[in-house]
C-alpha cells in the first residue's frame, strides 16, 4: 500500500496523488462516489467526514500521515458494520487482550448455571455510542466499549453480556440472570455497571475503573 506524503482534507495540502490515493480507498469502501481526480472537494472531505463518524469522536474531516485516520483507512481488519450483530467469536475477539478470558470464563460459568449467556456489545464504534447517548440510553459519549489501537483496530474494556432468551427484558431478572452476571464478573475480577447508584447498567462489565476512561482515550488515539 502506497502512503500519502501529506495531508489531505479540510485545511490539507491535497497533493493531487494523495487525494487521488484518498480518493480509492474511500471508493473501495462504498462512501465516495465522485470522480477520483485528485481535486479535493466537498464530496471528498464530506467522505473523509462521513468515515471518520465511525470511530471518532470530534471528525474534522482530514487525513494525516501515519496518524489513526489514514492507519483505519488502510486496514483491511474487517471491523467494520454493527458490530452488535457480529458473530460471538468476533465479538470476544475486539476485546483487550486482558479482558478475553475473563468474559470466556464467566460465559462458561453461567452456561454451567443453566443460563444462555451472549455478548451484545464488545467494541462498538463512536458513531453508534453517540446514538445511544442522543438516546439516553447511555451517559457518556465515549465509553470503555469504544477502545481501539492506534491503527484503529478494536480493543474494547467492556463488554454487554445478556441472556439471549430475554436481553434486557423483566424476565432475565425475575430468573436471576442480572444477579448470577454480576457475581461471576466480580469473580472474574471484573467491575459489574449493575453496582453504579446512578446508572446501573446490569449487562455491562469492564476491566478497569471508571477513572482510568480519560487514560484509555487517549490511547485510543480518539
Amino acid at each position: 500500500m502506497s502512503a500519502i506524503v501529506a495531508s489531505v482534507g479540510q485545511g490539507g495540502k491535497n497533493q493531487n496523488d494523495d487525494v487521488v490515493l484518498v480518493q480509492k480507498l474511500l471508493r473501495g469502501k462504498g462512501l465516495y462516489a465522485g470522480e477520483v481526480d485528485g481535486i479535493c472537494g466537498t464530496k471528498t472531505i464530506a467522505a473523509i467526514l462521513l468515515f471518520q463518524k465511525g470511530f471518532l469522536s470530534e471528525p474534522d474531516g482530514l487525513i494525516e500521515p501515519e496518524k489513526t485516520t489514514w492507519k483505519r483507512l488502510c486496514s483491511a481488519g474487517g471491523w467494520d458494520g454493527d458490530s452488535s450483530q457480529w458473530p460471538q467469536e468476533k465479538k470476544i475477539e475486539s476485546l483487550h487482550p486482558n479482558l478475553r478470558p475473563k468474559v470466556q470464563n464467566l460465559l462458561d460459568a453461567l452456561n454451567a448455571q443453566g443460563f444462555q449467556p451472549k455478548v451484545f456489545y464488545g467494541w462498538r464504534s463512536v458513531a453508534i455510542q453517540l446514538e445511544l447517548y442522543k438516546k439516553g440510553n447511555s451517559r457518556l459519549k465515549f465509553s470503555f466499549h469504544n477502545a481501539q489501537k492506534p491503527d484503529g483496530t478494536p480493543n474494547s474494556y467492556a463488554a454487554d453480556i445478556v441472556d439471549s432468551r430475554f436481553g434486557w427484558s423483566d424476565q432475565a431478572e425475575q430468573v436471576g440472570f442480572w444477579k448470577a452476571l454480576g457475581k461471576e464478573a466480580k469473580r472474574q475480577g471484573l467491575i459489574w455497571g449493575g453496582d453504579w447508584e446512578k446508572f446501573r447498567d446490569v449487562a455491562h462489565v469492564q476491566l478497569v475503573p471508571n477513572g482510568q476512561l480519560a487514560a484509555v482515550k487517549h490511547e485510543s488515539g480518539l
